[in-house]
């Protein structure tokens, strides 16, 4: 479906991908969605600063990952340790198997110091 830029501008403020939304729906439904956002649209652009909907996930996205990625030491290990049934039935059987457990355990410790 062929779009006016500010009927793609308002879809993809509210979708994604605006062209893949128009090209999968139909002009009666295309022109609805465009009126319905468009007053958001032109309040969010009035504010400044503009943001898309594909820019706002990927900021969203990125404070996700900073929060996951900004945790201390122990939250890092917790995520790194084997399953604690995995440790115990390492130690259970013991030799070996315990050996290399705790080789594994070790790095985590490592790569993950306290402070």
């Amino acid at each position: 479906m062929i779009l006016t830029q500010r009927q793609l501008d308002v879809l993809n403020h509210v979708v994604i991908d605006g062209q893949a939304w128009a090209d999968n729906s139909n002009e009666p439904s295309m022109l609805a969605k465009v009126a319905r956002h468009e007053g958001a649209y032109d309040a969010a652009v009035a504010k400044g600063s503009y943001k898309n909907r594909t820019k706002r996930e990927e900021d969203s996205e990125k404070v996700r990952q900073d929060r996951y990625d900004n945790v201390g030491y122990s939250v890092k290990r917790q995520r790194n340790y084997p399953a604690i049934g995995d440790q115990l039935d390492a130690l259970w059987k013991g030799g070996d198997e315990a050996a290399a457990m705790k080789v594994i355990v070790d790095k985590v410790k490592s790569d993950n110091p306290k402070g």
